[in-house]
């Protein structure tokens, strides 16, 4: 015998929608970056999923606005929280159609920085949120990289996040083994 399930009623309050609304923004977003959420956000609470741990930095701080106008502010998204020294003084220019440089200057000689730790970028489309994942091997050592871009890119604002993590990690375990998130700025894709 099944019991009749009990009337429910959503209240659909404006705090109720506008908590629905910053879930759905940063939700996107870190979705969209899965890759590197996992790498950067796994080991602050191990309690909690890495996408938890994204979902609880970014929610109070990277959402802006008041409902129903509410937006996710780029420059201030988390996608990785450690210990390790972060890029330092990045410059981002688009000169060559199709593609965007980065510079930076080597910090590996403080604190506990190393050459070969490897830099990971999200390059995210300013206007429809299309995301790129760029893993390729650079280093801090490198002091730039050249990253060429999908066909159609051109024009387009881009926002570029990064950080460092150990060599040859596909796991982290501790906060030291990477870098906070970097905001690298924004560009116009030549």
């Amino acid at each position: 015998m099944r019991i009749r399930a009990a009337s429910f009623t959503d209240a659909n309050t404006i705090p109720q929608q506008t908590q629905r609304m910053k879930w759905r923004l940063v939700s996107a977003f870190l979705n969209a970056n899965a890759k590197l959420v996992k790498l950067g956000m796994t080991a602050i609470d191990q309690k909690l999923t890495a996408f938890n741990n994204a979902m609880k930095y970014n929610i109070p701080e990277a959402i802006t606005g008041t409902f129903p106008e509410l937006s996710l502010d780029l420059t201030k998204v988390t996608l990785s929280k450690g210990t390790m020294l972060g890029l330092n003084a990045p410059v981002l220019t688009s000169t060559v159609p199709g593609s965007v440089s980065l510079a930076w200057t080597n910090n590996s000689n403080n604190d506990d920085a190393k050459e070969t730790d490897q830099l990971k970028l999200s390059i995210i489309d300013s206007a429809t949120g299309e995301v790129l994942m760029h893993s390729a091997l650079i280093t801090r050592g490198d002091e730039s990289a050249v990253i060429t871009l999908p066909t159609g890119w051109s024009s387009r604002l881009i926002h570029v996040i990064g950080f460092f993590v150990r060599e040859g990690l596909t796991q982290v375990t501790s906060t030291d083994q990477l870098s906070n998130s970097d905001n690298l700025g924004t560009v116009t894709v030549a």
